[in-house]
């Protein structure tokens, strides 16, 4: 048996309460908003709400389970206190019939009717918003009341990404439970841009601000939350900047290393010849230099920029780098004498074409002393070496170089 179809014994007797003066008036709600989920007690207080068949929370039905005469916690309905959950803090209240001391005039016509009647309802379920509360008594259905269902409040638990620019413009998701009723994010108080929310993610584009750690707050019906972790500010990069290259020339082949310094090139992701990518091999994380090695450049030589590009912009170097047209390989084709003493201070030519960029002769990897060039002829004398053959290697500005054959030593 439910509350509401419980009759005080006074009505059954006949006698209190009276029929309703007319159709039911509601005057007020208490509280006027509750959680989506339904279930909170709710006291309609009004006139004519006796008799109600029927109370409606915007088309949805609500549980009645008390009504009676607000105030006077002497009119009970003998049901016993926790007869129904929740509601033993309040008597079930049924009215006098004006004997037995009661209230004067309670009970008849005539009396001081119209008084006010109560309401207790349990609210049901509902989607966030607000509706309109009715009673339904056989006389009629009263006027609404407003009541607004709350969503419960965003759960928020981080943002991606965790910082961007201080220019702002990064797009970034925070990720939660209930977020689909947030209408707005802040960034240290000012809001984001372009937001759109769902059940489990909220999207946007954050505004600019502050070099610095944000506070990340979502605006909604519930109140404002506090997004965990924040969002950091990262001040842009300066551009590099870059003084001087060292060696500034170097043979048209490439493969020249070079030392580029200057300021503020920690993170610097290319170095380009003349448009062409140079390979770079170290970045100083001081940002003072860059050492690489140079492309292949213009056959014919020429001078050509370098382009030292960060991740907050370029810079050229002064003056550039200026590429020459390698010379000819050498090209030795013997050593005469092909022999001499062990103990060296053998004179020796080595005849070829290319040689006059010779600048040092190699016995086993020993130097030879007296050492000069021409075209076609690199004259020295041998240094001392182990009995037995040697080779014998041409250091050039083109590189090294294999005399054909060996040098014996005797």
């Amino acid at each position: 048996m439910t509350p509401n179809s419980l009759a005080p014994p006074h009505q059954l007797a006949g006698s209190w309460p009276v029929p309703p003066a007319g159709p039911p008036v509601l005057l007020v709600a208490v509280p006027t908003a509750g959680p989506t989920t339904g279930g909170n007690t709710v006291r309609l207080i009004g006139q004519n709400l006796r008799g109600a068949t029927s109370v409606s929370f915007g088309g949805t039905p609500a549980t009645i389970v008390q009504w009676g005469l607000p105030g006077y916690l002497d009119d009970g309905w003998d049901q016993p206190a926790g007869a129904f959950p929740g509601t033993d803090h309040l008597a079930w209240q049924g009215g006098h019939d004006g004997h037995d001391g009661g209230h004067p005039g309670d009970g008849h016509p005539g009396g001081d009717y119209p008084r006010l009647d109560i309401l207790v309802v349990l609210a049901p379920p509902h989607a966030p918003g607000t509706v309109q509360i009715t009673v339904t008594t056989p006389a009629g259905t009263s006027n609404p009341l407003p009541y607004t269902y709350l969503a419960p409040p965003p759960a928020p638990s981080a943002i991606s990404p965790a910082s961007g620019p201080t220019a702002g413009g990064t797009l970034f998701t925070v990720t939660g439970t209930n977020l689909a009723g947030v209408t707005g994010v802040l960034f240290n108080g000012v809001p984001a841009s372009g937001v759109t929310a769902t059940a489990t993610s909220v999207t946007g584009t954050t505004p600019a601000g502050a070099a610095g750690p944000a506070t990340v707050t979502l605006i909604s019906p519930s109140g404002a939350t506090v997004v965990p972790g924040g969002f950091t500010y990262v001040a842009p990069p300066l551009p590099p900047t870059a003084t001087a290259i060292v060696p500034a020339v170097g043979p048209a082949t490439g493969g020249t290393p070079y030392v580029i310094t200057g300021a503020h090139l920690a993170g610097v992701t290319s170095v380009t010849f003349g448009g062409t990518p140079s390979t770079v091999l170290f970045v100083d994380p001081a940002g003072t230099l860059v050492l690489g090695l140079t492309p292949a450049g213009p056959a014919a030589g020429a001078n050509v920029p370098v382009t030292v590009t960060g991740p907050g912009g370029s810079t050229t170097v002064p003056g550039g780098f200026t590429y020459f047209a390698a010379p000819p390989a050498p090209a030795p084709t013997g050593i005469v004498p092909a022999t001499g003493p062990a103990a060296g201070g053998t004179p020796f030519t080595v005849t070829g074409t290319n040689l006059s960029g010779t600048v040092a002769v190699l016995f086993n990897g020993v130097p030879a002393t007296g050492v000069t060039a021409g075209a076609t002829t690199v004259t020295g004398t041998t240094p001392a070496g182990a009995t037995g053959p040697a080779t014998v290697l041409l250091v050039t500005a083109s590189g090294i170089v294999t005399v054909p054959g060996t040098f014996l030593y005797v």
